[in-house]
């Protein structure tokens, strides 16, 4: 059972997750056209980890589209750092 502290650092993580896909550039003009949709986000017991669920809009291409995501993941880690969150980690 997850927290109310997880629950909501996971909503955050979520919302910035969502904005760093509409804002930040990939480099991929095929990536772009894709509508991705992040479903849940599951946060470790401290806080340090978070496991992002995500499936593209209509589920076409979704494991060439996970796996873009995986190989561009430095561009969610930069954003999130950015974004000064309020905790230890």
């Amino acid at each position: 059972m997850s927290s109310q502290r997880q629950i909501r650092f996971s909503e955050l993580i979520r919302s910035l997750i969502s904005e760093c896909l509409l804002l930040e550039d990939f480099y991929d003009l095929e990536f772009k056209t894709t509508s991705i949709t992040v479903s849940y986000v599951r946060m470790s017991k401290d806080l340090r980890l978070a496991n992002v669920y995500v499936m593209p809009l209509g589920g076409e291409n979704k494991i060439k589209t996970i796996e873009e995501l995986n190989e561009k993941k430095y561009i969610f880690q930069k954003f999130l750092s950015k974004a000064r969150l309020n905790a230890k980690f």
